[in-house]
């Protein structure tokens, strides 16, 4: 989750959210796209919201568009109203391309909602982890395929949209390929709906009396410290790579329990040589894998910033043209 104050539905002012309410009839649930302890995920038809959004007058202006709607059931606790809360207000400042657009919220009246962008082809995990790499082989037999410039592409849009994140001092938390989605033509975009699906109720770890955690994509120090800075997000980033370089077809330490990943992180921080780094695949060039290997660097001085990450991938994929 983005962390920012809390606050409540009275203290939500126009100043806090620069998107507007949506007319609650005018949505069409189509079908659900996921769900959670908190709530769901739909697929809906949005009727006029491109009258809605202002957008200039067309042939398209009055057509129904398709868009995610995250609801939250109505009786759930004042934390998780407010976390929500908290989510619409973050969002609705958010405007990159590589971040998912808050388009409009439903909040009179429950159930709460807030309507975002949808991105066809779904999370970055499943998108990887139902293909092959390019080869001869995969296309004669028509196996969905990506090629290295594709994922290259892909890992250079969520640089470019963490590096906006870091510029607002934003500190995401929870970056992981679950929580990109993806679009038409490998567009890629940073969103935060995975702790509304039970999908992916593997990847996060109870910390005894403290918060669900996504721990195999922590930095130790936000395992052991519970510190979160743009510092741990290029850690998560760096897993968040390794996860693509395996198509996402493995867990991040997959052959470590969840309580030997939160020892592993004791050893980051006693920096004695026994710490055990995610490997290198087959997929991964060298220069990438060292780009990982510099993001889980213990001293948070030693990591590159998004920037620096950023240029780096945009000039490996120059180079791999």
């Amino acid at each position: 989750m983005y962390a920012v104050p809390a606050l409540t539905v009275d203290s939500l002012t126009k100043k806090d959210i620069s998107v507007g309410e949506f007319p609650r009839q005018q949505l069409r649930l189509k079908e659900k796209l996921g769900e959670g302890q908190f709530g769901e995920v739909h697929l809906c038809e949005a009727d006029g919201l491109l009258e809605f959004l202002g957008v200039s007058s067309s042939e398209f202006t009055h057509q129904p568009v398709l868009v995610a709607v995250k609801m939250l059931r109505s009786d759930v606790n004042k934390t998780a109203r407010n976390d929500f809360l908290k989510e619409i207000k973050i969002m609705s400042r958010l405007k990159n391309p590589n971040i998912i657009r808050l388009l409009g919220v439903c909040v009179r009246d429950d159930p709460l909602c807030m309507i975002t962008e949808y991105m066809e082809n779904g999370d970055l995990n499943q998108f990887l982890s139902h293909r092959e790499i390019y080869s001869k082989f995969a296309i004669s037999n028509n196996i969905p395929c990506v090629t290295h410039s594709n994922l290259l592409y892909m890992a250079t849009q969520i640089a470019s949209g963490m590096k906006y994140l870091a510029s607002l001092n934003f500190v995401h938390r929870d970056l992981a390929t679950r929580n990109c989605l993806v679009g038409n033509n490998y567009t890629i975009k940073i969103a935060d709906f995975g702790m509304s699906r039970n999908l992916y109720s593997g990847d996060y770890y109870r910390i005894q009396g403290r918060a669900v955690l996504p721990i195999r994509w922590m930095a130790w120090e936000s395992i052991l410290l519970g510190k979160f800075t743009t510092a741990s997000d290029v850690w998560a980033f760096g897993v968040t790579l390794w996860e693509m370089f395996v198509l996402c077809k493995e867990q991040p330490y997959s052959l470590l329990t969840d309580e030997q990943v939160i020892e592993n992180t004791g050893e980051f921080f006693r920096s004695q040589g026994r710490q055990i780094y995610l490997s290198q695949t087959p997929l991964c060039p060298n220069p990438v894998f060292d780009l990982m290997l510099k993001c889980w660097s213990r001293d948070i001085k030693d990591r590159p910033t998004f920037d620096m990450i950023h240029q780096f991938l945009l000039e490996q994929m120059e180079a791999n043209i």
